[in-house]
């Protein structure tokens, strides 16, 4: 068993692995902001969507071999917006 401080939890994909200290600065501003990304995806994937977080900060939303570019969380959510995905 690998016990390095990164390894990954099961069916983890895309993350930093469970040993990485994802937060600087203000926990709860930061804590807030991954609550919101995680609702955001949640809510996508719901509608059928697949969202895969970027190494470069963006997202990639899939759905029917078609898919979207989001550079930022905020480009997110208008696309998703203009889905009818959310509010």
């Amino acid at each position: 068993m690998n016990n390095s401080p990164n390894r990954k939890a099961p069916g983890a994909c895309n993350t930093e692995g469970l040993g990485t200290n994802l937060y600087k600065g203000n926990f709860a501003i930061h804590e807030a902001h991954s609550k919101a990304i995680s609702t955001q995806i949640a809510q996508l994937a719901l509608k059928g969507h697949a969202v895969y977080k970027l190494a470069d900060g963006g997202f990639l939303v899939c759905k029917y071999g078609y898919f979207h570019h989001a550079p930022d969380f905020e480009a997110l959510q208008l696309f998703a917006h203009r889905l009818g995905v959310s509010q």
